[in-house]
């Protein structure tokens, strides 16, 4: 009947391997070596959690928080949050302006059962009551429901755009190519495109009507390497 080793001498074992005292062909007599095995030590822990003259230890922990990959979540995450913020304000301020409806000067009363709409000479609209003397209700641009699914914050859209800018690979440099926006998050959007060095998806910003701020990711067309893009986009 074979021996059987306790645990304690494995331990003794495997502490003595540790120091070098004991050669790994023994050791593995005695027991089968981890593949890998990470133990607690103070000592290390200490130096890592408050030595502050350890310049290695201070480039680890900044690659760890940031690096070209990290950041580029971290801005992807800050204008998804930002624009989200704004877009949803943005959008709540719209459903409150008035309507207009340019008469050239003129005013106008049309029946709506017991009530009247009112058109001013300013173009806004109101609802008055059967003597057309109370204010019922101001028309604003949220009771339009026409108005209400064109000023929606989000949905899925198709709307064709060109892109330029650069991008960061095997290797780097100027592209330019055209994709589609396919859906909207208040002032932000998601885009598929291509250009002339890869094929990307990517979140764009917008900035103004018809320009957006566009950054993404995509694989390259000649060895598939990754690749990040920065640029601008111009909606046809």
């Amino acid at each position: 009947m074979d021996n059987i080793i306790s645990e304690e001498d494995k331990l003794k074992a495997k502490d003595l391997y540790d120091k070098g005292l004991i050669s790994y062909d023994n050791y593995s007599k005695i027991c089968t070596p981890p593949k890998s095995t990470e133990c607690f030590d103070a000592t290390k822990a200490k130096e890592g959690l408050i030595n502050l003259n350890n310049k290695v230890l201070w480039m680890k922990d900044i690659s760890s928080l940031f690096n070209i990959r990290k950041i580029i979540i971290y801005l992807i995450i800050g204008i998804l949050i930002i624009g989200g913020i704004y877009g949803y304000g943005y959008w709540k301020g719209l459903q409150g302006k008035p309507v207009i409806l340019n008469l050239q000067g003129k005013e106008e009363f049309i029946a709506l059962n017991d009530h009247y709409l009112y058109i001013l000479k300013n173009g806004t609209m109101q609802v008055l009551d059967k003597d057309k003397k109370t204010v019922l209700k101001e028309i604003k641009v949220g009771d339009i429901e026409g108005l209400r699914k064109l000023l929606k914050p989000y949905g899925f859209q198709l709307k064709p755009f060109f892109t330029a800018g650069g991008s960061i690979g095997n290797k780097s440099g100027f592209e330019a190519g055209a994709g589609i926006d396919f859906f909207k998050w208040f002032r932000a959007n998601l885009n598929g495109f291509l250009t002339n060095r890869g094929i990307y998806l990517g979140v764009g910003y917008q900035i103004t009507d018809n320009f957006d701020a566009l950054v993404g990711a995509g694989k390259g067309y000649k060895n598939g390497d990754t690749r990040v893009y920065i640029g601008g986009k111009w909606k046809f």
